[in-house]
């Protein structure tokens, strides 16, 4: 890897990989973040994607992409500690793999500098209509994920809104003699008993936690509800 400083706050990397046969052009700039430009900051990388200067319709950029051997455009936004972090990645097969023998790494140049110095614009300004749509379409995405349960959130392990009741039970465990002898241990959550012994069905209550009086804490000998009363003959196990 060979990085140099080609101005103040200027540097280029390269990173020689002869072993693949796709090569790589990233360009990142970085900027403060400010909260007055949050949403600004946001909508720009979908704008940006959506074509520049060059190639401003969406349609013909993807089929310039297209026979540029199905090359790989995205604009990212990320944060780099009190600083945002906008980046133009395009992804392609090398110039020796071209068929006709295009100058395939000096496209990829014009379209990630493009893309990132010279936006499609409308009397200097982005396009209203594009801005719109990247707008409403970013609004339902963070919707989407706001009420969306954290159970189907990949990868996600915080307890979010929709567990509430889930919490309101305080993950109270009981012990319910499901079999003489063999007390199984139970988990209230939302009006339903799971059986963590996984050999008796669960059971379904006709109303939630808070009505079996159910918190935080609770020792499960004070528990009386659901506790059926068990007659054990012979020998307990």
């Amino acid at each position: 890897m060979e990085r140099k400083k080609l101005a103040p706050g200027v540097f280029i990397t390269t990173l020689d990989a002869e072993k693949f046969n796709r090569c790589r052009i990233t360009i990142h700039l970085r900027y403060p973040a400010l909260r007055r430009s949050a949403t600004d900051a946001a909508v720009l990388p979908l704008v940006l994607e959506r074509g520049y200067a060059g190639c401003p319709d969406m349609t013909e950029l993807s089929r310039k992409l297209a026979r540029l051997y199905g090359a790989d455009l995205g604009v990212d936004q990320s944060s780099a500690g009190i600083d945002r972090v906008l980046t133009v990645d395009i992804c392609g097969i090398k110039d020796r793999f071209a068929l006709d023998g295009e100058n395939l790494t000096r496209e990829y140049a014009d379209i990630a500098f493009g893309t990132i110095f010279e936006p499609y614009l409308i009397d200097g300004v982005f396009d209203p209509e594009a801005v719109r749509i990247e707008k409403e379409s970013l609004a339902r995405r963070l919707d989407a994920e706001r009420f969306q349960p954290a159970a189907d959130i990949p990868g996600d392990t915080v307890e979010r809104e929709p567990a509430a009741a889930d919490a309101a039970a305080g993950r109270v465990l009981i012990r319910l003699a499901q079999r003489p002898g063999q007390p199984a241990v139970q988990h209230i959550a939302g009006g339903v008993v799971d059986d963590q012994r996984r050999d008796a069905a669960p059971l379904t209550l006709p109303c939630g936690p808070d009505a079996l009086r159910v918190h935080p804490g609770l020792d499960d000998r004070k528990v009386d509800a659901l506790c059926p009363k068990v007659v054990c003959i012979g020998k307990r196990l």
